[in-house]
């Protein structure tokens, strides 16, 4: 990195003329003076729309480089910008600071990220779009010139995430479309340190800024026998009472006002973390604390009718200031444990590592626990080195802390040694990309030719030169691959000939718009061909149909289930469109077990079963329930959406009931109810007892006589006579 003199912030801001509205906003945070990383991207040219890759740590300035840069392209030159973030909670994390900084600018800020999201219609009067990956090449599809003819700069925020399998293609794709489309386009690339950046930095015609500078130091070592031996920071002896070595790191930082985080390798391990700990934290939590936590505590655990055995233990674990942090918690809870360890009210959180890679959660330690964990097929196996550094970069609070601490455990002193050189001296690995993946490649070319920006073979070989993994020219069969899919697409029926060109069918453009892989497309619509030739319409048939689809739900299975499956599938097995008879990949045992379990789960979920016996059968959380039928809701809607095309018309309604029934997770018979406002699944059943059947059945009801039901009380009961009367 080049050696700077400090730069003055507000001197930048008057250089770049910037308005002085804009230099007070900016500067109200208290910043004065540039970190070097930021002083290097300044002297680089990004105020003055040059591209750029900032690769350096956590903490370092990169969001106020964007930030910067899309101001000055907005209040100079009336440009729009994209700030993609690859996580939803990002987006909306960024969205909201955003919003309360510029708007009083005159800078109109929109989210964009699948839920939750400014209309869309109206997404082009923003100046400033926040989305996610995936919106953002959904909006492409819809050929929505708007953004790309008016898009000034596109900031990709942790862009190493290309390196990941699942949303990685899309954001390689993303970023050679907006250069494709856009030469002009100012690209901003974000990321944490990684070993490649050069490599990134010249695929995208970028300079580069790459650093381990950081505002605080970050102190990286490994525990064994009571003392942290540090890289470069010498030894610390930890001297606590508690008799394991978690608890003795967690209580040396608490008692020094720090907070911990505990990175561990499975969700059972953050709960049993959380329970070891939760004694020896408790101790350090003021008695006012103790007052906030309780009202914490409530919120989470929920109401005593959809409460769960995890939402209890979760509740319990932060009376004593510990939470533990997991994909299958559900979003609320997730977000108030967050936001409460933000505000230094949750001391301690036992996490996944995905965790490290989602919102930004500083702690003055982060403890890595466990560095080798479960894979299929290969056992226990290393973590990567770039997830451990994910990890201990998020040691330092930069308001609190003057140092952060990233601290591996060791059992061994051969294995400490081990550890140190094996990730602490260590660089992360190459980003590398996905897109070779003959899914991914499948799914964005037939976007490509239904968006209208490919017509042929040759100008789909001439779109992937501007992907990375051209760049990294990974793939030397990619001519041989690309053709293949074409063909296939043409024998699918996704894309027609017209001369030398082709164009995406009806089946084909509804299928990009919905945002499916083509054999799922493919799956649903043999599926429903068989179901209208069937002519009876069976629920866990078209749920077993969703599940058998590439994009399905899935749930892994074990052979502690096999007796139970083989019942579901000997009771279901003549309502299944697809058995291992008629379909090629449910040959394979396990691919068929996990089809079967997670119709189960869906059956048993729209049959009203509650939560918590859901959570404990079928070893799943809270919020992977959400996640399943979310998931399972949209490709109803896509199934629907087919079975139009297809002509089959009483389908789409029986799709539509269905679609309706997992959403809220009901027999048939209340389906009339759940429309009303107010009313979910456990309160429209509480109704049917009571005799309201329809909504017609409200007609001879007052106020008073369904104020007196469980769970309606007197302002829900006015509400539903308000919608009864409305309606009429």
């Amino acid at each position: 990195m080049l050696k700077l003199n400090a730069m003055n912030l507000k001197k930048i801001l008057e250089e770049n003329q910037f308005p002085a509205a804009a230099i007070e906003r900016i500067t109200e945070s208290g910043i004065v003076d540039l970190y070097p990383p930021q002083a290097e991207a300044i002297q680089k040219g990004i105020l003055n729309g040059k591209s750029l890759l900032m690769a350096v740590p956590t903490a370092a300035g990169k969001t106020l480089i964007a930030e910067l840069c899309m101001v000055k392209s907005i209040l100079a030159n009336d440009g729009r910008c994209l700030y993609i973030a690859p996580l939803k909670a990002l987006a909306s994390e960024k969205y909201n600071d955003f919003k309360n900084k510029y708007a009083p600018l005159g800078i109109e800020v929109g989210l964009a990220i699948g839920d939750a999201d400014s209309p869309a219609q109206h997404l082009n009067r923003y100046k400033i779009i926040v989305a996610t990956a995936e919106k953002v090449d959904s909006l492409l599809r819809s050929r929505a010139q708007w953004l790309i003819n008016s898009l000034s700069v596109a900031v990709l925020d942790e862009i190493h995430f290309i390196n990941d399998g699942s949303r990685g293609p899309t954001l390689e794709i993303l970023a050679a479309r907006l250069r494709q489309l856009n030469p002009d386009i100012q690209i901003l690339g974000l990321s944490a340190t990684v070993s490649n950046a050069q490599e990134i930095a010249k695929w995208l015609k970028a300079e580069l800024v790459s650093s381990s500078w950081r505002p605080i130091p970050l102190k990286e070592g490994v525990y064994y026998s009571e003392r942290i031996q540090f890289h470069r920071y010498g030894t610390k002896i930890i001297n606590e009472e508690p008799p394991d070595d978690l608890s003795k790191l967690t209580l040396d930082t608490l008692r020094g006002k720090g907070q911990v985080l505990i990175f561990v390798n499975s969700r059972r391990s953050t709960q049993a973390v959380a329970h070891q700990i939760a004694g020896d934290v408790a101790k350090t939590v003021t008695s006012e604390e103790k007052g906030k936590l309780v009202q914490v505590s409530k919120k989470i655990a929920g109401n005593a009718s959809d409460t769960t055995k995890i939402c209890r233990k979760l509740a319990d674990a932060v009376l004593a200031g510990v939470a533990f942090h997991h994909a299958g918690l559900k979003p609320t809870q997730r977000e108030l444990i967050e936001q409460n360890f933000k505000n230094n009210l949750i001391k301690v959180i036992a996490c996944t590592p995905t965790l490290a890679a989602g919102v930004n959660l500083p702690a003055r330690r982060a403890i890595i626990r466990d560095c080798k964990r479960y894979e299929n097929g290969l056992g226990q196996t290393y973590i990567p080195v770039s997830e451990y550094k994910q990890c201990a970069g998020r040691a330092g609070r930069p308001q609190y802390d003057d140092y952060g601490e990233a601290v591996l455990i060791a059992k061994s002193y051969s294995e400490a040694n081990t550890l140190l050189e094996k990730y602490v001296q260590a660089s992360p690995e190459p980003v590398v990309s996905k897109l070779g993946d003959e899914r991914a490649l499948r799914v964005h070319i037939l976007a490509s030719i239904a968006g209208g920006y490919v017509h042929d073979v040759k100008g789909m070989l001439d779109f992937i030169q501007h992907t990375f993994l051209y760049h990294q020219r990974q793939n030397a069969n990619l001519l041989s691959l690309i053709s293949e899919i074409f063909e296939f697409l043409h024998k699918e029926q996704f894309i027609e000939k017209s001369g030398y060109r082709f164009f995406a069918t009806t089946l084909g453009n509804l299928t990009s718009r919905l945002y499916i892989d083509p054999v799922t497309s493919i799956t649903l619509r043999d599926g429903l061909n068989a179901l209208a030739k069937k002519g009876t319409f069976s629920a866990v048939g078209a749920l077993h149909l969703i599940v058998c689809c590439p994009d399905g739900p899935a749930l892994s299975t074990g052979k502690k289930d096999t007796e139970d499956l083989e019942h579901f599938a000997t009771r279901f097995r003549e309502e299944f469109i697809f058995t291992p008879e008629n379909r090629a990949d449910l040959d394979d045992y396990y691919r068929y077990a996990s089809t079967l379990k997670t119709s189960w789960l869906l059956l048993r979920w729209i049959e009203e079963e509650k939560e918590e016996l859901l959570c404990d059968q079928f070893g799943i959380g809270p919020g992977d329930i959400y996640r399943h039928m979310e998931s399972t809701q949209w490709l109803l809607y896509a199934a629907g959406r087919i079975a139009d095309l297809l002509h089959h018309k009483p389908l789409t309604f029986q799709l539509q009931n269905l679609r309706n029934r997992v959403r809220y997770g009901i027999k048939e018979e209340l389906l009339e109810l759940v429309q009303l406002k107010g009313v979910g699944r456990i309160r429209a059943r509480i109704l049917h007892e009571k005799g309201f059947k329809r909504l017609s059945d409200f007609n001879r009801a007052s106020v008073d006589h369904l104020s007196q039901i469980r769970q309606i009380g007197k302002t829900l009961g006015e509400s539903i006579l308000m919608q009864i009367s409305d309606a009429r």
